[in-house]
């Protein structure tokens, strides 16, 4: 069965194969859970994001187009629950060092071999790029996530967000130049 196509497998739950569905947990669930924590940056609201995804995509999966690919479906329903959490929720003003995710965005995560004062400078930079994504706004700092922390492509971007190409990257253009405004009005040159 894991030679199978993710749709293939769609098809079978959807007949009510429940090894196929098990199957698909297997293949997406380090990749919804890891897009929930870039997402949320707090482990046990990442890992409770994936599972109810995971429980809402199939009593959905009636509804699942298998004309299209599964994968955007599924992180499209765990990305809306992960802007439903961080609505309700709102940023944290200040990262609680047991429950949040490390990223470094200078680096894309690798602390291993800096001297103190970098890593004090990285935590700073960190900080300052929190508090300016949170200014972004839900459309301009997804895409942001999306394309430069989930390495997605326009073209993955654009179905997931169900948007031509050109928007993805008229959207992207515009999230950098906030971005690096914001970051600029704090006196971080990017």
């Amino acid at each position: 069965m894991s030679s199978a196509k993710d749709e293939e497998l769609a098809l079978q739950v959807i007949s009510g194969n429940t090894l196929a569905a098990q199957e698909l947990l297997s293949r997406h669930r380090a990749g919804v859970y890891g897009m929930a924590l870039r997402m949320l940056r707090n482990r046990e609201d990442a890992a409770e994001v994936a599972q109810d995804a995971f429980v809402k995509a199939l009593a959905n999966i009636d509804k699942y187009d298998p004309s299209r690919p599964f994968a955007p479906w599924l992180y499209r329903i765990a990305r809306n629950l992960c802007v439903d959490r961080y609505r309700r929720r709102r940023p944290q003003s200040e990262l609680n060092e047991e429950t949040q995710a490390p990223m470094d965005w200078a680096d894309g995560g690798n602390r291993f071999g800096q001297r103190a004062d970098a890593a004090v400078h990285q935590q700073q930079l960190n900080a300052a790029m929190y508090e300016a994504m949170g200014a972004l706004g839900d459309k301009y700092a997804e895409i942001i996530r999306m394309y430069h922390f989930e390495h997605m492509t326009y073209r993955q971007i654009a179905d997931q967000l169900e948007l031509p190409d050109g928007t993805v990257m008229n959207r992207l253009f515009r999230a950098r130049r906030k971005l690096q405004a914001a970051l600029l009005e704090k006196g971080i040159t990017p």
